[in-house]
């Protein structure tokens, strides 16, 4: 398997410290701060032989990218099926309103997030379904490159679950910390009968 020409490899990137700290922020387009964009740099230092950017369109996530593919003369997409969850009339507000109007519906639906919507946005099997949908799109538009994507952490984490064949449980979203421009990288060997063997590298340790 290991011995296959054709490798595709993914370097994920969560944005940096946007405006709107201890939000629900979600497809509420807060901009990406100072601080946040320096936290992108540092974690992609040494990352120069990337051929593609991709990005979630919401601002704190595409300022950087643009940035990046400006500064390597790199093509750049933005593809929406890689923004953040939609958390419906809950997107954009505090957390401690949220706690103080809907406490004790969302700590139910933080428990078990797969059985129910109550915020009226994106259930989390519909965001499940967007994120393999865009992983597959990802991997047939880009067969053999090296990618930065860029994105958020509710994508990471529940890329995480698809790549790695977790069960449909909320235990694996409480399990992962994924810090502000957090980084992994996902290698993908193409064998000759067109099947994909990816494997996660986390934390990334460059080879120089």
């Amino acid at each position: 398997m290991m011995d296959q020409t054709k490798i595709t490899r993914i370097d994920f990137l969560r944005h940096g410290l946007p405006e709107g700290d201890g939000c629900l922020r979600g497809h509420t387009d807060f901009p990406i701060t100072p601080q946040g964009l320096e936290q992108m740099w540092c974690a992609v230092e040494g990352l120069s032989d990337v051929e593609k950017v991709v990005t979630s369109p919401l601002v704190r996530c595409r300022e950087f990218a643009e940035q990046f593919a400006g500064r390597f003369e790199l093509p750049i997409e933005p593809v929406e099926h890689w923004k953040e969850m939609n958390f419906g009339h809950w997107d954009g507000q505090s957390r401690d309103s949220l706690w103080e109007n809907y406490g004790e519906t969302l700590s139910q639906y933080w428990q078990n997030p797969w059985q129910s919507n109550p915020h009226g946005g994106e259930s989390l099997r519909e965001f499940d379904y967007r994120i393999q949908q865009a992983w597959e799109a990802l991997l047939t538009q880009n067969s053999g490159k090296r990618l930065l994507l860029v994105t958020h952490a509710g994508v990471m984490k529940q890329f995480l679950r698809i790549l790695l064949d977790m069960p449909e449980n909320a235990s694996y979203l409480h399990r992962m910390e994924l810090p502000y421009a957090a980084r992994y990288r996902v290698t993908v060997f193409h064998d000759e009968n067109g099947k994909n063997w990816p494997q996660l590298q986390w934390p990334v340790q460059q080879q120089f």
